[in-house]
């Protein structure tokens, strides 16, 4: 039989995104905004956006406002990106580098376009600082951002938000907050120190590095490590290098945002899985999942998890030169009919603090990433080298490679 019934790309044309396609139309804006003369922009414009969007998250608006918000963030975003006027290698460049995928700019720009993310992020760090502000009566508030990008955009709107608002409240934790943000793009860099410049927000800033994270040594201890660098699956950047680096650096009762990540396995069919269940889906979310395609899931378990604990416990396995591994956990493929026609898919999830989430499909890092080199209780026509041939019954365990190409690779136990 077939490995797979679609291509991957005939499933990367056909699968519906998270974010929501009248975001998307600001592609067309922003090209027409190249040719037209750039106007000035208001210093406060930017941060009042920001805040307004900050203060919709807060209030859980319904998807229709949010997206009004997200636009008229994004537009402002926009025109102070352009107005930064980077080379065209600081704009296009992305490359590999011992850890994983070094983004281009111009691709970075889109995450402040991906609503759920952001909520979730936004109102996770404003309940985590709420929390480490009764927890302790330190001076300061120690928060570390790195592969934050041009906009950072999981941070700044909450920044903007307490900057707009003045209250003693917001006065107080002003004085407390000291932000660390890196990036190791340079466009990136010259796009933020503009950013912040504009929103007037340089009081809150510590630190705007351009860097590797690998080579940080922050002089104080991190309280807030807030970090997103992964794709789908939990693959292709360096999250997981980041953290196992930086742990070594946290406070004691550091807050780690995520607050955890879940990566559950399970089988499916690539048809049913990403196609047949958004048909009619104008994008995709969690409260869209179809209850079809998911009583057709075949749910294997979960084969990692990170938190602040095991983060702290975490150990590489060396495994030849300049390459490690991290254990992962162990599944077992049961004695059911038609496993021959679905596949591995591992689906990344987080709860950035308390209950604020991402779940399946919420954002383009939790949609179920596809493995199609198990083959279970088939033989492949067409074989590739890396191909696991797996029958049911047998146990698959799982580690995650702490490469230029970081991800998830299955063994037989």
């Amino acid at each position: 039989m077939n490995k797979n019934p679609l291509s991957q790309a005939q499933l990367t044309s056909t699968m519906v995104s998270s974010i929501d396609p009248q975001l998307q139309q600001l592609l067309n804006q922003s090209i027409r905004d190249q040719l037209t003369p750039k106007a000035d922009i208001r210093t406060d414009k930017i941060a009042l956006s920001l805040s307004a969007l900050t203060q919709g998250l807060f209030d859980h608006l319904p998807h229709d406002e949010l997206v009004s918000l997200f636009t008229d963030s994004f537009t402002e975003l926009h025109a102070l990106y352009q107005e930064s006027e980077l080379t065209e290698a600081e704009i296009e460049t992305s490359y590999i580098n011992a850890t994983g995928l070094v983004m281009a700019v111009k691709d970075c720009i889109n995450t402040v376009k991906d609503i759920y993310r952001v909520k979730a992020f936004v109102n996770g760090l404003h309940q985590a600082i709420e929390f480490a502000n009764g927890k302790n009566n330190q001076d300061t508030l120690h928060i570390v951002y790195p592969a934050c990008g041009p906009f950072a955009p999981l941070l700044l709107p909450l920044i903007a938000h307490y900057h707009t608002t003045n209250n003693n409240e917001h006065n107080t934790r002003q004085n407390r907050l000291k932000i660390t943000l890196i990036d190791i793009q340079p466009g990136a860099i010259k796009v933020l120190q503009n950013l912040v410049s504009k929103m007037g927000i340089e009081e809150y800033i510590q630190d705007i590095l351009c860097m590797d994270i690998m080579d940080y040594q922050p002089d104080h201890a991190i309280d807030i490590l807030v970090m997103e660098a992964f794709q789908h699956g939990l693959s292709r950047e360096g999250h997981l290098h980041f953290a196992h680096h930086l742990a070594k650096y946290l406070a004691e009762d550091a807050i780690l945002l995520p607050e955890k990540l879940t990566v559950t396995a399970f089988l499916n069919s690539g048809q049913d899985e990403y196609c047949d269940q958004w048909e009619g889906q104008e994008r995709a979310h969690s409260d869209f999942l179809s209850d079809a395609s998911l009583s057709n899931r075949v749910i294997l378990g979960e084969v990692f998890s990170l938190d602040i604990s095991t983060l702290k416990k975490m150990k590489a396995i060396p495994f030849g030169e300049n390459f490690n591994l991290l254990e992962g956990q162990q599944v077992q493929i049961p004695h059911s009919e038609g496993l021959d026609k679905k596949a591995l898919m591992l689906s990344a999830t987080a709860t950035i603090f308390n209950k604020e989430n991402i779940n399946e499909y919420d954002s383009g890092i939790s949609h179920p990433k596809i493995d199609t080199s198990i083959c279970i209780n088939f033989k492949p026509k067409t074989p590739e080298p890396d191909d696991l041939l797996v029958n049911s019954g047998d146990r698959l365990k799982f580690y995650y490679k702490l490469t230029g190409a970081p991800g998830f690779i299955a063994t037989l136990a």
